[in-house]
């Protein structure tokens, strides 16, 4: 019997190549619609269970300025800085694989989006979207923080102004 981590090895290696071929704006734009489709978990899991509740900050229209800047500002910044910045660094110096220290800061990042089960799947798959981001510049020698905190921040941008608009 074949082992399965040999069968996705080609799959997972075509990935890793694509991400480090890509320039930073085109990680950013990349990783902006993966952030996205890191939703569709949480969105079968509330189809699935409908009286599960999604759950977040709970900003609305009435809090514009608060939406704006913790949603959009403050929390990419420090998130960025705590999740993935200080989180991977230090993983980094304890010589932690990387897809090990990317798992463990997006349970972090999950971690500290309590909202509800729904809310956390999907900060889950932001987390790791987001310190793939990191991981990438980082080793491609780029603009890692930056790179990361312009993923967050536009994705928060995104949903804030649906959110505002709805």
């Amino acid at each position: 019997m074949e082992d399965i981590s040999s069968v996705n090895l080609p799959l997972l290696q075509k990935l890793k190549m694509m991400l480090f071929a890509l320039s930073t704006t085109r990680l950013i734009i990349f990783a902006l619609l993966l952030l996205f489709v890191a939703t569709l978990p949480s969105l079968a899991l509330l189809l699935l269970n409908p009286d599960l509740q999604f759950g977040g900050p709970g900003w609305g229209a009435d809090n514009v300025g608060r939406m704006i800047l913790w949603g959009c500002v403050l929390a990419p910044l420090l998130e960025t800085i705590v999740h993935q910045w200080a989180c991977l660094r230090i993983l980094e110096k304890l010589r932690v694989r990387a897809s090990v220290a990317i798992v463990l800061s997006s349970l972090g990042f999950a971690a500290a989006h309590d909202y509800s089960v729904p809310y956390m799947l999907t900060a889950f798959f932001s987390g790791v979207v987001l310190s793939t981001v990191f991981v990438v510049e980082r080793k491609k020698r780029g603009y890692p923080f930056l790179a990361t905190l312009a993923v967050h921040a536009l994705k928060n941008w995104i949903v804030s102004a649906h959110l505002l608009l709805a």
